[in-house]
C-alpha cells in the first residue's frame, strides 16, 4: 500500500527587498517522501500573489528527499504610486494534484522600499486683467508616501501682491492638492498697453531637501480699455453731428409765432419841438412801434419803424410841454409788450433877434456845412456811390448803440472841410463821434468799440475855416 505524505518545502531566501516597479526572485525546492512519484501545483499566497509568478507552477517529484524539484518565484510590485510600502508577507503553497488535502506552505517577507516623488505645475485660470489674475498650483504626489509641501510666492520687482491658500499642504500618495493663487498690482494702470509682471512660486518638501520653482507671469491691463475710448469718441461725435443736424433743421420747422419780448428804451432826448428816442435792438423784431402818450397814459400818436436794425427815431414838430413815450417790438404782425413809459419836457423854439440874416454856410453838395468838434473818432465810412451798402451806415449805428456807444451820429463828408470825401471826391457817409477832450479819450473810445465797428481811427480837432474875403 502506497504511503501518502505532505511535501517538504525549502525557501531559499525568506526576506526579499524590492523597489516599486522593480523585480525580486527566490527559489523554492519541493521534496517528496512518499513511495511513488507525486505531482504538485505551486502557488503564491497573500497580497503579493497579484504581482508574482511561479515557474514552473506544476511539478512532478520522485520519491526521496534527495530527489527534490526547484521552482522560481518572481515578485514584480507595481510602479509608484500604486506599489505598497514596507513589509508585505507572502506564502508559497504546494498542493498535491491527486490528493487535495495533501499540501505544505512556506512563508517569507517582501520588503518594498518607499518612493518620494512630487509633480508641481502652475496653471493660469485668468492670467491677465486690470485688477487681478488667478492661477492654480497643482501638487501631485507620484511617490508612495505622503508629502508635506510648503509654498511661497515672490516677485523680484516688488510690484505685486499675492494671496495664496493653502501655504502648506499634505499630499497623500497618489493624490493631488490644488492651491489657489491671486495676483494683483500695487498700483493701478489707467491707460496704455498691457504690462507683463513675472513672479516665482517656490515649493519645498518639509521632510527632505527636495523642492523647486515655478515661473509665472501676470499681464496687467489698463483699467480704461482702448475700445472704450473709441466708443466714447464716436458717441460724442454722433451727439455733436446730431446737434448740428437738428440746428440746421431748425430753420425749416414752422413754429407758431409768439409775442416778441419787451424792448429796452435806453434814452429819450428832448429838443426844440422834437424828441429823439433810442432803444436796444431786439433779435426777435422785424420792426418797431413808437407810441406817444400823455402823462396819464392815454395814447396821442403812433409812428411805425419798419427797419429791423433801426434803434433810434426822432419825432419832430412836438408842442412845448410834457410828452411821454414807449417802444414795442413787432414780429410776424404781432406787437409785443411796450417798454416802460418815459416822459420828457419839450421846449419852445428860441426866438431869433431881428437882424440882417447872414447867409447860411452850405457844403459843396448843397447840404448844411458841419465840422467835428474837438478830437473825434471815425468808426467807419461808406461811399455814397456804393448802392449795395446803402443801409450799412444805419446798421453800424444800431450795432454801436446796442453795444453801449452814445452820441454816435452819421454825417455827409461833403459838408465838412476836415473830413475827406473818399475816392473821386464822391462823398462818404461817416459814422463818427466828436467832442473828446484829448487824444487819449478818443483812442480809448476806439479801443472800446473797434470789435463792433471793425474799423476805428482817432482824429485831431479840425483846423478853423479861413475867414471869408469881404
Amino acid at each position: 500500500m502506497d504511503v501518502v505524505t505532505d511535501p517538504v518545502l525549502e525557501l531559499a531566501t525568506a526576506v526579499l527587498a524590492v523597489d516599486p516597479g522593480g523585480e525580486a526572485r527566490t527559489r523554492v525546492t519541493v521534496h517528496h517522501t512518499g513511495d511513488v512519484v507525486a505531482q504538485y501545483r505551486v502557488e503564491v499566497l497573500g497580497d503579493a500573489a497579484r504581482w508574482s509568478t511561479v515557474t514552473p507552477h506544476l511539478v512532478s517529484v520522485l520519491p526521496g528527499e534527495e530527489q527534490g524539484v526547484t521552482v522560481e518565484v518572481v515578485f514584480r510590485p507595481p510602479p509608484p504610486p500604486a506599489a505598497p510600502v514596507g513589509d508585505v508577507p507572502f506564502g508559497v503553497r504546494c498542493v498535491s494534484l491527486e490528493h487535495r488535502d495533501v499540501a505544505a506552505v512556506v512563508e517569507g517577507d517582501l520588503v518594498v522600499s518607499p518612493v518620494q516623488g512630487l509633480d508641481a505645475r502652475l496653471r493660469p485660470d485668468g492670467p491677465g486683467g486690470a485688477r487681478a489674475g488667478r492661477f492654480r498650483v497643482e501638487l501631485q504626489n507620484v511617490g508612495t508616501t505622503p508629502l508635506d509641501v510648503d509654498l511661497q510666492v515672490t516677485d523680484a520687482a516688488g510690484l505685486l501682491r499675492f494671496a495664496l491658500a493653502p501655504r502648506r499642504a499634505t499630499v497623500p500618495a497618489g493624490g493631488t492638492v490644488v492651491g489657489l493663487l491671486a495676483v494683483t498690482g500695487r498700483a493701478p494702470r489707467l491707460l496704455g498697453p498691457p504690462v507683463p509682471h513675472p513672479f516665482t512660486v517656490t515649493y519645498a518638501e518639509a521632510a527632505s531637501l527636495h523642492g523647486g520653482e515655478l515661473a509665472g507671469t501676470w499681464e496687467q491691463r489698463a483699467a480704461v480699455r482702448t475700445w472704450w475710448l473709441v466708443v466714447g469718441a464716436l458717441l460724442v461725435l454722433g451727439l455733436v453731428l446730431g446737434w448740428l443736424w437738428l440746428r440746421g433743421q431748425g430753420g425749416s420747422v414752422d413754429l407758431e409765432p409768439g409775442l416778441p419780448p419787451p424792448v429796452v428804451l435806453t434814452a429819450v432826448e428832448p429838443g426844440q419841438r422834437q424828441v429823439r428816442l433810442v432803444w436796444e435792438r431786439s433779435a426777435y423784431a422785424t420792426g418797431y412801434v413808437v407810441r406817444e402818450r400823455s402823462e396819464s397814459g392815454e395814447g396821442t400818436g403812433v409812428q411805425p419803424v419798419d427797419a429791423q436794425d433801426q434803434t433810434s427815431f426822432t419825432w419832430p414838430e412836438r408842442e412845448p410841454g410834457t410828452h411821454c413815450y414807449d417802444v414795442a417790438a413787432v414780429a410776424a404782425g404781432l406787437t409785443g409788450p411796450a417798454s416802460p413809459q418815459r416822459c420828457v419836457e419839450v421846449s419852445e423854439v428860441t426866438a431869433t433877434p431881428t437882424a440882417t440874416p447872414e447867409p447860411e454856410a452850405t457844403s459843396a453838395a448843397g447840404g448844411p456845412a458841419w465840422e467835428p468838434v474837438g478830437w473825434y473818432v471815425v468808426y467807419n465810412a461808406f461811399p455814397l456811390a456804393d448802392t449795395a451798402s446803402a443801409t450799412a451806415p444805419q446798421e453800424l449805428l444800431a450795432q454801436l448803440q446796442s453795444a453801449g456807444a452814445t452820441g454816435v451820429r452819421m454825417e455827409d463828408s461833403r459838408g465838412s472841410v476836415a473830413v475827406a470825401d473818399g475816392p473821386g471826391d464822391s462823398g462818404m457817409v461817416v459814422v463818427l463821434k466828436d467832442g473828446f477832450a484829448s487824444e487819449a479819450d478818443a483812442r480809448a473810445e476806439c479801443d472800446a468799440f473797434r470789435a463792433v465797428a471793425g474799423f476805428c481811427i482817432a482824429r485831431p480837432p479840425a483846423a478853423p475855416a479861413p475867414a471869408a474875403t469881404p
